[in-house]
C-alpha cells in the first residue's frame, strides 16, 4: 500500500490534519482543523502522479473556481486552494453526515428484510431531491453543467439537508454555445446520459438525465436498467432506449404516487428532447401534488432560477395555482408585482409562445393536441388574444419555410 500524502497530526498550511476520509485514483480526502478560524474543513488533495498531468491540474483547479463561485445552500463550499511542497490542495466546507448514497442502501436493505419493494418513502425522498433540484439549477443557472450526479457525490447533514458535491467533471457552457462534449473518462456510467456516454455533444438535459436515475434509485434502491453491471449491457441498454424494465420495477413500489412515477420515467427518457428540459421543469412536476407549496414562494423560485419560464414550466405552474384556486388575474398581478420587486423585466408572453411553438415545430412535435393545450394556456388564461396567437403562428411556419 502506498505512503498516504498527509498523515494525523501533520500541520499543513494553516490547517491539521486529523485523519484520512477517502482515496481514490485522482485524490486523497483528509478530514482536517483550520488553525486559524478553529473550525473543521475537508481537504481534498490530488495524487502525486496526476501533479504532472496538465490535464487532471486544470480539471483541479476548475473544479475549485467553479463550486467557489456557486453560493447555493445545496452545494459544498470551498475555502481555498494551495499548492503545499507540490501538493495540490482543495478547502472543502466539512459537512457532518453521510451520503445519500449509503442512506438509500441501508433504506433498501431494511426494507427488503422485512419483505417490501424500494427504499426512501416517497415523502422523505422528494423532500430531499427537491433540494438537489434546487442546487443544480442554481448551477445551470450560472451555465455549469454538473456533469456526474449520482447518490454518492450528494452529503446529507444532521437536519436532513442536502449538498451536492465533486464539481471535477463539470463544464461551462457559454451562452452563445448550445451543446459541447462532456466528461465521460471518470463519470459513473449508470448514472450518465446516453448522448454523454457514447461522447456525443451535451446540454443541461444530460443532468437531468443523472437527477432522472438518482431519483429512481432513491425510491427503489435499483437502477432503471435493471441488474446491470457491466459496460456491454449499460450500452445495450441506452441502445434499445426502452424503460420497460424502470416502469416495471416501479410499479411493483405502490407507495410512490403516479404523477411522481410519470415525472421520473420522463426524466430517463433517451432522447433529450423527450425529458423535462430542465431542473427547474422536473422540480415543478414534482410539486403539482405538493398542497404545502405557496404559488407566489413558488413562482418567486422559478423566476430567480430562470428569469426566461418556458411554456412547459408556466404549464406546471398553471396547475399549481388552479389547485391554489388562484384566478388568471391573480396569477399575473402576482407574476407582475414580484418580477418588480426583484428588478426582473415584464412578462413577455409573445417571446415565450412564438419559443414554444418553434421548438414543437423544429422537433417535429405539431401535434393538434399539444397545440390547442399551448393555446388555451395563452388565450384562455388572458396571455394572449386569438389575433396574436395566429399572427405569431404564421410568422413562426414562414420562418421554419425559409430556414
Amino acid at each position: 500500500m502506498e505512503k498516504p500524502i498527509f498523515s494525523g497530526g501533520e500541520k499543513v498550511e494553516d490547517f491539521l490534519i486529523e485523519s484520512q476520509i477517502s482515496h481514490s485514483n485522482m485524490a486523497e480526502v483528509y478530514l482536517a482543523k483550520d488553525l486559524v478560524l478553529q473550525r473543521e474543513v475537508v481537504i481534498k488533495a490530488l495524487q502525486p502522479a496526476y501533479h504532472k498531468d496538465e490535464e487532471f491540474k486544470k480539471r483541479f483547479f476548475r473544479e475549485a473556481r467553479i463550486q467557489a463561485n456557486l453560493d447555493s445552500p445545496y452545494i459544498i463550499q470551498i475555502y481555498r486552494v494551495f499548492n503545499h511542497k507540490n501538493n495540490l490542495c482543495l478547502v472543502m466546507q466539512h459537512i457532518e453526515g453521510t451520503t445519500l448514497e449509503s442512506i438509500v442502501k441501508k433504506a433498501y436493505e431494511l426494507k427488503s428484510k422485512k419483505g417490501e419493494k424500494g427504499a426512501l418513502s416517497a415523502e422523505r425522498a422528494i423532500n430531499i431531491f427537491l433540494q438537489i433540484l434546487e442546487g443544480i439549477s442554481f448551477a445551470h443557472k450560472y451555465r455549469i453543467i454538473h456533469g456526474d450526479i449520482k447518490p454518492a457525490n450528494i452529503l446529507i447533514d444532521r437536519q436532513g439537508r442536502a449538498k451536492i458535491t465533486d464539481f471535477g467533471l463539470s463544464i461551462f457552457l457559454p451562452p452563445d454555445i448550445k451543446k459541447r462534449k462532456g466528461p465521460v473518462s471518470g463519470g459513473t456510467p449508470y448514472y450518465m446520459a446516453p448522448e454523454q456516454i457514447i461522447n456525443q455533444e451535451i446540454d443541461f438535459r444530460a443532468d437531468v438525465y443523472s437527477l432522472g436515475v438518482t431519483l429512481f434509485y432513491m425510491l427503489s434502491g435499483e437502477l432503471p436498467c435493471g441488474k446491470c453491471r457491466e459496460m456491454h449491457d449499460i450500452l445495450e441498454y441506452h441502445v434499445e432506449g426502452s424503460l420497460a424494465k424502470a416502469k416495471g420495477i416501479l410499479i411493483e413500489i405502490k407507495t410512490i404516487p403516479p404523477s411522481v412515477k410519470e415525472a421520473v420515467l420522463q426524466a430517463l427518457e433517451g432522447k433529450p428532447e423527450n425529458r423535462h428540459q430542465s431542473a427547474l421543469e422536473f422540480s415543478l412536476a414534482l410539486k403539482i401534488e405538493a398542497p404545502q407549496e405557496m404559488f407566489s414562494e413558488l413562482l418567486r423560485f422559478s423566476l430567480l432560477t430562470k428569469s426566461d419560464i418556458t411554456a412547459i414550466e408556466r404549464a406546471h405552474l398553471d396547475q399549481i395555482a388552479k389547485k391554489r384556486g388562484l384566478s388568471a388575474s391573480e396569477i399575473k398581478a402576482i407574476e407582475g408585482n414580484i418580477r418588480k420587486e426583484i428588478g426582473l423585466p415584464p412578462m413577455d408572453f409573445m417571446e415565450e409562445y412564438r419559443n414554444a411553438l418553434q421548438g414543437m415545430m423544429t422537433t417535429g412535435r405539431e401535434e393538434r393536441s399539444y397545440l390547442t393545450s399551448l393555446n388555451d394556456q395563452y388565450i384562455k388564461m388572458g396571455r394572449l388574444s386569438e389575433a396574436e396567437v395566429e399572427n405569431l403562428e404564421a410568422e413562426v411556419k414562414a420562418g421554419i419555410k425559409e430556414f
